[in-house]
């Protein structure tokens, strides 16, 4: 998406003002952090904090009857158009998108537990919904870069985050239970999408094409791989200890 010079300084003085307001408001607030689970990157207190921040979102579509797979299906269709944007050289607005897929994916499971309407099924199609929608952002950007070694980057973070996940479901699926890491799902949509936005700011501001979001690809694929590795280290070492007790 071509952005002139002006606008797109603008945007950046509006993601930095927000980012500010957001901090204040963040050390002013105590979100309530219980059952938060945080992570090297996003702590429990960030994560409580934006789902504070969402619950007016959620109690409105809780007057509006909406139904939690509505989420899920609108994620999916939120997922092709990241894809779309990538594919079409739109840069910003893929990040933006994205952004807004990952609180689609967090709207969905907070609403689903406020009505009372999770279950197995839901569950189940929101966690294959989840791999869909990362897979369709990555394909996008490997048909925006189109080949060489930015493609390489892609596919390395594409079986990163897969490997991530199945260490967790297979970990658990052995009585398990195995979130720890670098860098898990949230972490990755945070990074790509901000990484696109600031990088399509970036490119219309002083030129270049587009090194902040090559490395951003490069960093997910680093550090998703990364944490594969430890939950396959961590989950090996608690079946030996299981076997030895």
């Amino acid at each position: 998406m071509m952005l002139r010079p002006g606008f797109a300084l603008f945007n950046a003085a509006l993601i930095l003002g927000t980012a500010y307001v957001g901090v204040r408001a963040f050390r002013r607030a105590h979100p309530n952090v219980a059952g938060v689970r945080g992570s090297a990157m996003l702590g429990s207190h960030v994560r409580g904090w934006y789902f504070s921040t969402l619950e007016p979102i959620g109690q409105l579509l809780i007057r509006h009857h909406v139904r939690p797979i509505t989420l899920t299906y609108a994620q999916v269709a939120a997922a092709l158009t990241v894809a779309l944007a990538y594919a079409a050289g739109f840069i910003y607005t893929a990040g933006v998108l994205l952004l807004f897929t990952g609180t689609l994916d967090i709207m969905d499971g907070k609403l689903a537990r406020s009505t009372n309407g999770d279950s197995q099924r839901g569950a189940f199609l929101d966690s294959v919904v989840d791999r869909y929608a990362e897979f369709f952002s990555y394909v996008g950007l490997m048909i925006f870069f189109a080949s060489g070694w930015k493609v390489w980057a892609v596919l390395l973070a594409i079986l990163g985050g897969t490997m991530v996940s199945y260490a967790r479901a297979r970990a658990e699926g052995l009585g398990i239970q195995c979130d720890i890491g670098l860098l898990q799902r949230p972490e990755r949509f945070v990074l790509l999408g901000f990484g696109s936005i600031f990088s399509a700011i970036g490119v219309h501001v002083w030129g270049g094409h587009h090194g902040l979001l090559a490395f951003v690809v490069v960093l997910i694929a680093v550090l998703s791989n990364t944490t594969a590795a430890q939950r396959i280290i961590y989950t090996s070492r608690k079946l030996s200890e299981a076997a030895d007790a």
